[in-house]
């Protein structure tokens, strides 16, 4: 694993760490997709819109 993505994965589980309850209910539908593809969180997680992680940051502010 390269560094790029450990420090990808250290961010992500901070987010998690650091989540309001709105925040984690969106990742936890995020976790439903990842769990029904067969691919990991940090994929699914990776693989959303910009937009959509946006949303997901904003939730975290609030």
């Amino acid at each position: 694993m390269s560094q790029i993505e450990r420090d990808f994965m250290r961010q992500v589980d901070d987010l998690i760490l650091s989540a309001t309850p709105e925040v984690l209910a969106k990742l936890g539908q995020i976790d439903q997709k990842a769990q029904m593809s067969g691919q990991t969180f940090y994929d699914v997680y990776s693989a959303l819109s910009d937009e959509d992680k946006r949303q997901i940051i904003i939730l975290k502010k609030d």
